[in-house]
């Protein structure tokens, strides 16, 4: 072949390939499992600007809205993808294609990566607090005294002392009382611009042997004992104290009937004194600071008879109330908290009965104790801690991670429902190592203080605009 002839056909190619647009080159996004990304900030100059129709390989895993948002919307993993692996022994992993192309036939193509790899840390995203209404209460818990500038004080404005102020801590012996850990606590709470919730007055658990010791006490002898020391707390507290969980876990599972009837009989107060201590209880708090919310706290408020027998005691109580002192105008209790420590088996549908059950009752509802284990049933997880699990050696997979998440999501979209009654939402621990059941890995940060697709799913549920 002559040169000449080598030259006519290099012109002819040159000619033919140049007419034809060149595939803008790929490029690479990470999504963690319920993160959204805009991707038209990463369009290149040939596409930028230009009106573009966007599609997804796989839309169960990544979907693309019209306007370039790709989100991770994948629910599970393939044992191949990592889905059934330890979540501690790595991250989950897939890849879908992602492509923007234009009317004239320019395309750009972006291969995504969807795990359940942390990447954001906490310090880092939007404070959370800001994603709720004005004077919403978005809140988590401490073990000793806060500072403002801190990870708590930046995404939270309400906190709970973890320990703290539970009645073995405060009141060691009768009569006698330790401040200094609770003042500093909530001192230094207030002055990082928290409101604080007292938690908690009256308990089964977590309470002096003086304390346990009034069960074997005459009913007056009992009543006046609890009286004082509910006095005591509520008015050293006095005008520090946003509420108080003036009751916690009166009822014990599995039980169902006339509330009366069936409160704990570990309970030193209600065994002294019967169930009037519920509502002797609380009007001694009332008394001691008229200004504080007061709520009864319990766990599995989404099992319908535990929320049953919780709906008729705070009717009841706050009927007769209204009978002793009909010019008031406020509620007795005043608040119902709903801890929220489930695990991912724990549907949404549940939450939402005992919403519309508590709702016409007119008290405020607080979810003030949520975490969501990474197992889908409780044995799980205690068979996981029995064998020596923590958060370093959870055998939470990555599905049950993602699951998880999915479960932050569905319950969130329930408490918007209903924020006309909800009035704050408390986290039980920021990171997953510190946790109370870091076997778990409930919550929505890890133990590197990273966001979770917990986190993307919640937050995704959160609407922009109330």
């Amino acid at each position: 072949m002559n040169i000449k002839l080598i030259g006519i056909i290099l012109i002819i190619i040159l000619f033919v390939f140049g007419c034809k647009d060149p595939e803008i080159p790929q490029g690479t996004v990470i999504l963690i499992v319920g993160e959204s990304k805009n991707l038209t900030a990463m369009l290149d100059d040939a596409l930028s600007g230009k009106t573009i129709t966007w599609s997804s390989d796989n839309s169960s895993k990544v979907s693309v809205s019209s306007g370039g948002i790709a989100t991770a919307a994948i629910t599970s993993f393939s044992s191949e993808e990592g889905g059934n692996k330890k979540y501690t022994d790595g991250p989950a992993r897939a890849e879908v294609i992602v492509t923007a192309k234009t009317s004239d036939d320019k395309i750009q193509e972006f291969k995504v990566t969807i795990t359940t790899e942390t990447q954001e840390r906490i310090m880092d995203l939007p404070p959370l607090k800001d994603r709720f209404p004005s004077g919403f209460l978005l809140g988590n818990i401490a073990t000793g005294s806060v500072s403002s500038g801190s990870l708590l004080s930046r995404h939270f404005n309400a906190l709970t002392s973890e320990n703290g102020m539970k009645p073995n801590a405060i009141a060691p012996s009768q009569g006698t009382y330790n401040w200094s850990t609770a003042d500093s606590f909530v001192n230094s709470a207030i002055a990082s611009g928290f409101k604080v919730i007292g938690h908690t007055l009256l308990w089964h658990s977590q309470i002096p042997q003086w304390q346990k010791d009034m069960a074997s006490k005459p009913k007056a002898e009992a009543l006046a004992a609890m009286q004082k020391y509910i006095t005591d707390v509520v008015t050293h507290f006095k005008g520090r104290i946003y509420s108080w969980d003036v009751l916690n876990e009166a009822f014990p599972d599995g039980s169902s009937g006339n509330w009366k009837d069936k409160i704990r009989p570990e309970n030193p107060w209600y065994k002294a004194i019967g169930s009037d201590f519920v509502y002797e209880g609380f009007l001694a708090a009332r008394k001691a600071d008229p200004d504080a919310i007061l709520y009864y706290n319990d766990y599995n408020t989404d099992n319908s008879n535990r929320a049953t027998l919780i709906h008729d005691m705070v009717r009841d109580v706050n009927q007769q109330y209204k009978t002793e002192f009909p010019a008031e105008t406020r509620l007795l209790i005043e608040g119902i908290g709903m801890q929220e420590h489930h695990n991912n088996g724990v549907s949404a549908a549940s939450v939402r009965i005992a919403l519309n059950m508590f709702k016409p009752l007119g008290v405020k509802v607080s979810v003030t104790e949520i975490d969501v284990l990474g197992y889908q049933s409780y044995s799980e997880y205690s068979t996981a801690v029995k064998n020596g699990a923590t958060y370093n050696k959870s055998t939470v997979t990555n599905n049950g991670l993602t699951k998880q998440a999915t479960q932050y999501q569905e319950y969130m979209t329930v408490y918007k429902d209903f924020i006309d009654i909800i009035e704050r939402i408390s986290f039980w621990g920021v990171t997953d190592n510190q946790s109370w059941r870091s076997a778990g890995l409930p919550l929505l940060f890890d133990k590197d203080s990273k966001a979770k697709p917990a986190y993307y799913k919640f937050v995704g549920a959160i609407p922009t605009t109330w």
